[in-house]
């Protein structure tokens, strides 16, 4: 028996096509016996199988593998798919654990938690110690919001928000992974000075100050496209964002960023108008982009194009993300960024045990 692994020049979680040739009948009956959960396998001939395969499926299919030969070259496709999300002081080995990526605003605008109560140190702290307790792999903060139609600030009002809270995260929690949601090379710096291990640029890191910042601190990344300077490359999204990251991955290639540093997001809510089409299309590209092998987030929480699509009242809209956030874990997403952080992490449990059986 032959193992051979097509369709090598892409990555997959989902589909991973794998031919098993050359084999003989008692070799077939084997392998549909292991398969008899896998529906996606045909057999192509007298002595040829083929085999889709999500990630899941293909690790166990490796822990119960029968034959005395073969294993290493399943190992060796297995460990060509895998996700790695990783900065100065972190490593995330995504290819099976999805993680949690809590956001703790420190605006008085956010859409979902903006109030001046919300704003205090004190609570900021506790918020930020229940999540880690809740399950929480990343905590993000922050300074402005960014939701349709935001009023801008300046970067130095930006910086004052999140100086005392960063500071403060870091002192009090001093192994947590802390990210900054910003757009601005001045507010980089200075996090990054501060010790932040991620940048999240809802701009996708598009000016010359940000890429040299990022060329000096090298941080981990998150990269967004969120559609509000069009389409370049395709008139749909399914095409526009997978040819945009690459493109990305290529130019922070360049400086000297690794592909295991960089995760990368559609930018569901963000532009595209009222009906929220938009949105449903972004967060459908997931698979596309794993495509990449990069890790993928998930940042669909409580948005608003799910009540304006899906007709969910704002207090419902728990229900419609857990939803979406579990198909697009199906789909490859890995990087969960949310407000609920306790409900994520129970929704990522279950889902890895869904798969197991």
């Amino acid at each position: 028996m032959k193992i051979i692994e097509q369709n090598t020049d892409s990555f997959s979680l989902k589909h991973i096509v794998v031919k098993f040739t050359d084999c003989n009948s008692q070799e077939l009956t084997s392998l549909n016996d292991i398969l008899f959960r896998l529906g996606s396998k045909t057999l192509l001939d007298g002595r040829d199988m083929l085999a889709f395969f999500t990630i899941y499926q293909l690790s166990d299919f490796i822990q119960v593998w029968p034959f005395p030969q073969g294993k290493s070259a399943l190992e060796t496709i297995f460990k060509r798919h895998k996700i790695i999300w990783s900065g100065k002081n972190f490593s995330f080995d995504l290819t099976l654990d999805p993680i949690v990526y809590g956001i703790v605003n420190v605006t008085p605008d956010s859409f979902y938690d903006g109030a001046k109560e919300n704003l205090t140190l004190d609570y900021i702290l506790r918020r930020v110690e229940q999540d880690l307790q809740n399950g929480a792999h990343v905590v993000e903060l922050g300074g402005k919001s960014s939701r349709p139609g935001y009023v801008d600030i300046s970067p130095e009002e930006e910086w004052q928000r999140l100086a005392e809270p960063l500071k403060n995260i870091r002192r009090a929690f001093p192994e947590a992974v802390i990210a900054i949601d910003t757009d601005e090379a001045y507010v980089m710096q200075r996090v990054l000075d501060e010790g932040a291990d991620i940048i999240n640029d809802i701009d996708g890191f598009d000016t010359p100050e940000k890429l040299l910042l990022i060329q000096e601190y090298q941080p981990a990344l998150v990269v967004m496209n969120n559609g509000r300077a069009g389409l370049h490359y395709a008139d749909n999204v399914y095409q526009e964002l997978p040819a945009y990251f690459a493109d990305k991955q290529k130019e922070l290639k360049e400086l000297g960023i690794a592909s295991t540093q960089i995760c990368i997001d559609p930018g569901v809510g963000f532009s595209g108008g009222a009906t929220g089409v938009d949105s449903l299309q972004r967060l459908k590209t997931t698979e596309l982009l794993t495509k990449l092998g990069l890790p993928v987030m998930i940042a669909i929480s409580r948005k608003s194009f799910m009540s304006n699509l899906l007709n969910m009242e704002v207090d419902e809209r728990l229900i419609s993300t857990l939803i979406l956030e579990s198909q697009m874990m199906m789909d490859g997403g890995r990087v969960l960024r949310v407000h609920d952080v306790e409900a994520t992490h129970r929704l990522i449990e279950n889902f890895k045990i869904y798969q197991k059986y």
